[in-house]
């Protein structure tokens, strides 16, 4: 593949970045790691849990190679990508042996672009890692996946990473955007396209490299043979020497191309036509104005495009919800439900849809799904919590509540997760108890809490009311 055909390559992988974005636009913030290989027969082999030391540094640096991504330098989230393992798994393990190092160069530079641009936040908008946790069952045969929450402005973006530790390290093998169910590392096997690579037949592929070459050297034979009647003798050599130096080249060049052809067995293909890839950037423009009708339009378009039908699904979901259309979304969230692969965030979706029909069973069991399927974040554990403690269930509850502050960092952010778990479940007291370590620490702000959707439920709550109108002293 030539440097011009790399570019092209390169340039699709553009394409995926304005998806994840499309989440972080849509919503606020997949898979379980691969079973380990079966040993002699008749002996089942069990799993080897993961140490908890390889644990915590598979955290530690899927979250260190989070930041570089978000953050930079490039160089550094580029280099923690196993690119090589992505394009070897796409290809198969002989033909990827079979490449030049110059063909693995130029598809390993693919998969790193692709998921640098997948994963860089947009112009202008801080970033950081908001959260991590790590996926239980993980065993040291197959990849650890570390669940991590991408802050972008004022979204969080969900994603799953697997790493595994090698000769050299531990190295990125895959991130997955959990809600919507999308793999980057599949997402650059579509980019390829179903034939990657194709044998080459070196015969006639040097005959067609060598004739046109040879065709010009024939051109500048027969354009001497023409002048050099013309010229004086003492003034043909000029003419011959002249020739030859365009004549050389060309057959230098021949030699390459031949060789090239002979000591590469796989040529790279171009990477195929993406017709949906238009519609997409179409429905995720009209979604960032807020036009929901001319984004559900244009993602139907995608679909009809050849576009992936439970992610389209998913965000045509996300679109009828802001566009105030439950009923819709609800059908587009179950269609994305129902798919192989699903889009697990519609899980989620759909809860939430269930908690405001007041459907609380149904939601339980979506959260439920979801979390099982997408792994654990505060979000969904704090809504998680609200519903246990509705249904009388508060040791679950307390202990839901546990979890999902377990994943935040800093103590003022638990803090302030455990006062909005409070708020959903209409306990004031509750909720006050939980930010008056806040304001000991001077991280309390007043207007916030009377704008904050979250205290909703308790805005008419005497206790409530009290707390926001207390003056606070000043030193």
């Amino acid at each position: 593949m030539s440097a011009r055909r790399a570019g092209r390559a390169l340039r699709f992988s553009a394409l995926a970045a304005p998806i994840a974005l499309a989440l972080l636009a849509a919503l606020s913030v997949a898979q379980e790691a691969a079973p380990s290989l079966s040993a002699v027969p008749a002996t089942p082999t069990v799993p080897r849990p993961l140490a908890a030391l390889d644990a915590e540094e598979a955290a530690d640096f899927a979250r260190r190679a989070a930041f570089a991504a978000l953050h930079g330098p490039q160089k550094i989230f580029s280099a923690s990508i196993d690119a090589d393992a992505v394009v070897r798994n796409i290809l198969s393990t002989p033909v990827w042996g079979a490449l030049t190092e110059r063909q693995k160069n130029l598809l390993a530079a693919t998969v790193r672009e692709h998921f640098a641009r997948a994963l860089a936040p947009p112009p202008g908008t801080a970033a950081d890692v908001a959260w991590a946790s790590l996926s239980p069952g993980a065993d040291a045969a197959g990849p650890t996946a570390v669940d991590l929450g991408l802050r972008y402005g004022d979204r969080v973006l969900k994603t799953r990473w697997l790493v595994r530790r090698g000769p050299r390290g531990w190295a990125v093998e895959d991130v997955l955007l959990s809600d919507p169910g999308l793999s980057l590392a599949a997402e650059v096997g579509r980019q390829l396209g179903p034939e990657p690579v194709r044998r080459r037949d070196r015969a006639s592929e040097a005959r067609a490299r060598a004739w046109p070459r040879l065709a010009g050297v024939l051109a500048l034979l027969a354009i001497v043979l023409v002048f050099r009647r013309r010229l004086p003798p003492e003034r043909r050599p000029l003419l011959w020497l002249a020739a030859a130096v365009p004549a050389a080249l060309f057959a230098v060049d021949a030699a390459l191309a031949i060789r090239r052809t002979f000591i590469e067995p796989f040529a790279l293909s171009d990477p195929p036509a993406q017709p949906w890839r238009p519609f997409e950037q179409a429905a995720i423009e009209a979604q960032r104005v807020g036009d929901w009708s001319g984004a559900r339009a244009a993602w139907t378009k995608a679909l009809d495009a050849g576009a992936t039908r439970a992610q389209v699904d998913y965000q045509m979901g996300l679109a009828a919800r802001a566009g105030g259309d439950p009923f819709a979304a609800r059908g587009d969230f179950e269609r994305a439900l129902a798919e192989n692969p699903p889009a697990p965030g519609a899980a989620k979706e759909l809860a939430g849809i269930s908690l405001a029909e007041g459907r609380t069973a149904d939601a339980r069991l979506l959260l439920e799904r979801y979390l099982r399927e997408a792994g654990p974040d505060p979000e969904t554990l704090a809504t998680l919590a609200v519903v246990q403690a509705n249904a009388g269930e508060g040791d679950a509850a307390v202990r839901t509540i546990r979890e999902a502050r377990a994943l935040l960092p800093e103590g003022w952010r638990r803090a302030e997760l455990e006062a909005q778990i409070y708020a959903r479940a209409g306990d004031a007291s509750a909720t006050v108890a939980a930010l008056r370590p806040l304001q000991a620490e001077g991280r309390l702000d007043r207007e916030a809490l009377r704008a904050d959707p979250a205290y909703v439920p308790i805005a008419l709550d005497p206790v409530w009311v009290g707390f926001l109108g207390e003056e606070v002293a000043t030193p």
